[in-house]
């Protein structure tokens, strides 16, 4: 998402970038995404904002759930963001590529390749940085700007430290679709329970279940049986809503596809583990090389507001390299992360206060947190997400 929408801006101020994408081609993978206003806005200079409303779903409503289904909260996208020119929407994850890649059209793409830093220990000093991108022979460039997810290779090449500054918070999610929509308002459930989360995200014919729980032992093992065998046994005591998702969810060896009873085209209910992990570099700058999105702040799904970051500090980059000249770069790094990096991390703060929220394991404290979450609205929690959306980056 960073990758694409920095592209993207940079074309539109007359500077070609090249692309460097290590999957071959793109395929339909992926789940619900929701955008805030402050990223989904920056869909307006493209073009593309009319598209992104006519192929996503407003979402109406968050409702905060115990494992019996007794409602705690619930709060109004609407009467939350009612200040701003914009709403909360949701779309698949694919669908949302697809229009930040076509929007970045004039692009130098090499798919199915990756770029690796040939002197990592010298772009502190230097005018043009060395690249070798795939098979090819060495190329050099004003910038390079690395957006390569949670696991930063570039990141660990400049630090040495692969895993430097990721968090592992003893979670994993199983995601899955789930066919029809519980509700087609865009009305969000999630059921906070002792040791375990399960939440319904409604996007038109299908839902997208995700079940969190602590991560289980010996996961990575583990074949695909026995990881639908693990979410069974975990929330298979869970209200209705709950059961009759989790009798959509299957194993990758024994998918099956099914109509959506609409549009034709197949669900896939296979699951899939996504690892609670985030990360926050000590460093976003080297040089003439910068981390982005992920590689530079990942989030935890909990705030669902990662997503909304890199775009916008993508958008904001832009912005600043717009205005820059090939020897004026450093100085627009410099300006592009004082604009967003302090605004990324407490939004990124705001996704772990939730975490800490969520992952409580013992039935007693569970049971407190819940009587104090009808008390304490949960936007009180996310104010700096819902503040990014009305003052300036």
């Amino acid at each position: 998402m960073a990758g694409w929408t920095l592209a993207g801006g940079l074309v539109r101020r007359g500077i070609t970038p090249v692309l460097v994408e290590r999957v071959p081609e793109y395929t339909r993978v992926g789940f619900w995404i929701g955008l805030y206003p402050f990223s989904a806005n920056t869909l307006r200079e493209t073009g593309a904002y009319e598209r992104y409303v006519s192929g996503s779903l407003p979402m109406d409503t968050y409702s905060m759930r115990d494992i019996s289904g007794q409602l705690l909260q619930e709060m109004s996208f609407a009467s939350v963001l009612g200040r701003i020119n914009g709403e909360m929407r949701a779309l698949e994850r694919t669908d949302l590529l697809a229009l930040l890649v076509d929007a970045a059209d004039g692009t130098d793409v090499r798919m199915g390749a990756t770029a690796t830093l040939l002197d990592p220990t010298a772009v502190a000093g230097v005018d043009r940085v060395a690249v070798s991108i795939g098979d090819g022979p060495a190329e050099e460039f004003d910038l390079v700007v690395a957006a390569d997810g949670v696991h930063s290779a570039t990141r660990a090449a400049l630090l040495g430290d692969p895993n430097a500054g990721v968090r592992d918070w003893g979670y994993t999610a199983f995601t899955w679709w789930v066919p029809g929509s519980h509700d087609t308002t865009g009305a969000i459930d999630e059921y906070w329970g002792p040791g375990g989360l399960f939440g319904m995200y409604p996007l038109g014919t299908k839902t997208n279940a995700i079940a969190g729980l602590p991560t289980p032992e010996g996961l990575e093992a583990m074949d695909t049986a026995r990881l639908v065998e693990v979410v069974h046994e975990h929330f298979g005591h869970y209200p209705e809503p709950v059961r009759a998702a989790l009798a959509h969810i299957e194993a990758h060896d024994s998918a099956k596809e099914s109509s959506d009873g609409s549009s034709g085209d197949a669900i896939d209910h296979r699951v899939y583990p996504w690892p609670m992990v985030d990360q926050r570099a000590k460093e976003w700058i080297h040089g003439r090389v910068a981390l982005l999105g992920d590689a530079a702040c990942a989030f935890l799904p909990t705030a669902g507001v990662g997503a909304s970051n890199a775009m916008k500090s993508a958008a904001v980059l832009a912005d600043e390299l717009g205005r820059a000249e090939a020897q004026t770069i450093p100085q627009a790094l410099d300006l592009w992360e004082q604009r967003v990096r302090h605004r990324v991390e407490a939004n990124q703060n705001n996704s772990r206060n939730l975490a800490r929220m969520m992952f409580l394991k013992g039935p007693r404290i569970a049971r407190a947190r819940n009587a104090l979450l009808r008390r304490y609205p949960v936007e009180k929690v996310a104010a700096d997400v819902l503040k990014s959306n009305i003052t300036p980056w």
